[in-house]
């Protein structure tokens, strides 16, 4: 067929694939909240609060409007059920375009009979293989704002393919300001949508240079609108960034298309099309109005018009460019990015790339199931390039620019998996796996799969003539058969390890922050070091209402400004003491009327301006006590808040730090004493007899045992046969491992050999650590 015959849209097909799929992440999606930025989503969701830049807006306002209407489940459940629905959705909209490619591959006749069924089951094989990808899977059951730039992606994708169809109509206009509308609306959720700019004017100027209408006026009204979509594509992509010289190359760029339409007749499309971007752009506005009004979670703090500026600009974090050394900090004395950096960028992606279709499996069974899904992959898209060559020259830089395009830009450090070799340092990877950057590509090679899957298993039907193709049942059920085999792979083969409902990720993240958050007496103020330690917090605080009466300060944010301005207004909720765990119940409780510190602004901007570094031996008033730091000792804005914190805290509240943020706690061990995973300040409490003392740090035995097995959550962690646990959940595990490894100790030094080996069992049965393994292997000989 050619690129011009036109294919019915399969809207009955497009909805049972995207049914399916939506099962599949229901049964495995989170029944909480899951690690990194979902809590916060989750939170900011909830109270319309603004998450970390770019804050956003739209994500928080679809969640909030999705999540007050759908009555089910805890409000966690509800965001997480978004996710799932938006994908899901994806996946029916590549069904679509899956089918349209294989019924473009059949012959005429073949559309009658029982080869008829090949398009619909490759499109239903097309969002199984890509819906159940492990990267896209594992995005789609817990809350984040990947999917939704996913569905527009896919959406925009399906309207390009619209407007083809209906070139010639009057309406095919339509279809373009739709696309640039979900373009400036994908800006106040994602960035990622707009990366499907290139393909789809590469596909428009396709289709029109490859069918151009034969009217010449036609040609050059069809010829200014992709100008006018490429102009306005480039001027979102300088606006999302937040980029002066980006969005003035692309307002130029702009300008010039839309002066072109004017010239051919086509400026009310243009002067449309700028207003429908502008129109989505606006979700913006919500971030500026609501942090003007104080919310509980207002990160970077957007209600000045520089500030939300440096929002968008992404100001709070360090710049690095395509050009960098991304292991060093961007600047003058960087030396650049290397061929070995290179290197392993792109082993990295490959190593995404595997994970993709059967993560279940290891070694050489993996990588077959892989490299049959490469092959298919590969014939899938050269049959597409024979079936429509403007539809495949959408999806080819679709996936080039969302696969090795973004290695190139994105320029990140080696993954939390490799590269130990060259750079052993853990400073020099990143922090965890970023297989979900590069979903789309992921995505766009599945739908190419599943169509090689019915090339491969459908091909005598494709070369048979009209008669044969009509009277062959048994070919379309080999077919179907061999289609039904592909699409079974990744939801079989990825289910346990993309699934978070069963095992301990189901309520890791939950169960630490109940753990975390009742470490702390009535009225504490607990330190937290950055997203995993905090984010669950917040959630656990602002949406299923968990000791509220406690101060969470994240220390990551205590470098900025506008969080220690924020701090001044914090007042704790009063103590629930029916809500909370009975070893808290009976303990005193005031209130504090007080604020958490008294810097005022001038202060808290000479504060962040820069570090501080000793030039001599200090003594610091606590107040209860006095502590000394050498000269040369480096304090960071965040500890000097901290200090400020102490001082006018301490005695009137209680202070800790979570385990999470190590043991230094500003070099105040002496004044520290462990309670399960707290490091609860308490001036003179090493001297206490209640106290033992294991490796330097002091531990309340009997206050940690009662916590760990009154209070404390566990997961599902000591299940048996539970799966290996990804890093940052078995980081998490091992602080919970902790303060039983403390008790295991702190026995062992009195003499309860007995004691500490049971002591010692409960941490190994929580954290994959070798090194607890190792130990209690050793105390059990020693018994």
């Amino acid at each position: 067929m050619s690129d011009a015959a036109p294919v019915r849209p399969a809207w009955g097909m497009g909805a049972l694939a995207a049914g399916l799929v939506l099962v599949g992440y229901v049964l495995t999606l989170a029944p909480t909240v899951t690690f990194w930025d979902a809590g916060e989503f989750i939170a900011a969701s909830k109270v319309l609060g603004i998450p970390h830049p770019p804050a956003t807006p739209l994500f928080v306002m679809i969640a909030h409007v999705w999540a007050t209407l759908l009555p089910i489940g805890e409000w966690a459940l509800r965001t997480n059920l978004l996710s799932a629905t938006c994908s899901a959705l994806a996946a029916g909209a590549w069904a679509m375009v899956a089918h349209g490619v294989m019924a473009r591959l059949l012959p005429g006749g073949a559309r009658t009979g029982p080869a008829a069924l090949l398009p619909p089951a490759t499109g239903i094989a097309a969002a199984l293989v890509s819906g159940f990808s492990f990267t896209n899977w594992q995005n789609s059951n817990e809350t984040e704002v990947y999917t939704i730039a996913t569905l527009t992606i896919a959406l925009s994708c399906l309207l390009a393919l619209a407007w083809r169809q209906a070139r010639g109509s009057g309406r095919e206009g339509r279809y373009l300001l739709l696309v640039l509308y979900l373009a400036g609306l994908s800006i106040g959720n994602h960035l990622l949508a707009l990366l499907a700019g290139p393909a789809l004017v590469v596909f428009l100027a396709s289709v029109v240079h490859g069918a151009p209408p034969a009217d010449r006026d036609a040609l050059w009204r069809e010829g200014a609108q992709v100008a006018v979509v490429a102009g306005l594509w480039a001027l979102l992509i300088g606006t999302g960034l937040g980029s002066t010289p980006l969005m003035t190359l692309g307002g130029l760029c702009f300008v010039a298309a839309f002066a072109f339409a004017v010239k051919v007749g086509e400026g009310a499309f243009a002067a449309m099309a700028l207003l429908l971007g502008a129109i989505g752009v606006t979700t913006y506005a919500f971030a500026f109005v609501r942090a003007g009004q104080g919310p509980p979670i207002n990160e970077a703090a957007p209600a000045t018009w520089d500030a939300l500026l440096a929002v968008i600009r992404r100001a709070q974090y360090p710049v690095r460019t395509p050009f960098d050394d991304p292991t060093q900090l961007h600047g003058p004395e960087n030396p650049g990015r290397t061929l070995q950096l290179i290197g392993l960028q792109l082993v990295n992606y490959v190593q995404y790339l595997d994970w993709q279709w059967a993560r279940r499996l290891a070694g050489v069974p993996r990588l077959l199931v892989t490299l049959t899904f490469v092959w298919l992959g590969l014939r899938g898209a050269f049959a597409q390039r024979r079936a429509d060559r403007d539809g495949f020259r959408l999806l080819l830089v679709l996936w080039l620019v969302t696969g090795l395009g973004l290695v190139a830009y994105m320029n990140f450090k080696p993954g939390a998996s490799i590269g130990y070799d060259a750079f052993p340092r853990g400073a020099d990877h990143e922090v965890r796996e970023r297989d979900y950057f590069f979903v789309v590509s992921f995505v766009v090679w599945s739908v190419w799969a599943a169509i090689g899957a019915g090339v491969t298993f459908g091909g005598r039907l494709l070369r048979a003539d009209d008669a044969r193709a009509t009277a062959t049942p048994g070919g379309a059920g080999l077919a179907l058969a061999g289609l039904a085999l592909v699409a079974a792979v990744p939801p079989l083969l990825n289910a346990k390890d993309a699934g978070r409902r069963h095992g301990p990720d189901a309520t890791l993240a939950a169960d630490f922050a109940w753990n975390a958050l009742n470490s702390v007496p009535p009225y504490g103020i607990l330190f937290t070091y950055g997203d995993n330690d905090t984010f669950p917090l917040w959630w656990a605080q602002e949406v299923a209402g968990i000791r509220r009466d406690v101060t969470v300060v994240c220390l990551a944010l205590a470098n900025t400004d506008w969080y220690i301005r924020q701090m001044r207004a914090w007042r704790p909720a009063p103590f629930d003491a029916a809500s909370a765990p009975a070893i808290w119940r009976d303990a005193p409780a005031r209130r504090p009327d007080w604020p958490l510190h008294s810097l005022d602004d001038s202060a808290v901007a000479t504060l962040t301006s820069q570090a501080l570094q000793l030039p001599e031996s200090t003594t610091v008033d606590f107040g209860p006590f006095r502590h000394g730091y050498p000269a040369g000792t480096y304090f960071p804005p965040a500890d000097l808040v901290a200090i400020k914190i102490i001082q006018e805290n301490v005695g009137r509240r209680p202070i800790a730090w979570s385990v999470t943020t190590g043991a230094d706690v500003l070099g105040l061990r002496a004044h520290v004493v462990q309670r399960g995973i707290g490091y609860m300040l308490e001036p003179g409490v090493a001297e206490r007899n209640r106290v033992d003392i294991a490796q330097g740090m002091p531990v309340d035995a009997p206050f940690t045992e009662r916590l760990v097995k009154e209070t404390y959550r566990y997961a599902r962690l000591r299940e048996p046969g539970r799966p290996r646990l990804e890093t940052t959940a078995a980081g998490m595990a091992a602080a919970l491992a902790m303060p039983w490894t403390q008790l295991a100790l702190a026995a062992d030094a009195r003499g309860a050999r007995a004691e500490a080996i049971a002591f010692l069992e409960q941490a190994v049965a929580l954290s994959d650590d070798a090194g607890l393994r190792r130990a209690l292997e050793a105390l059990r000989a020693e018994k």
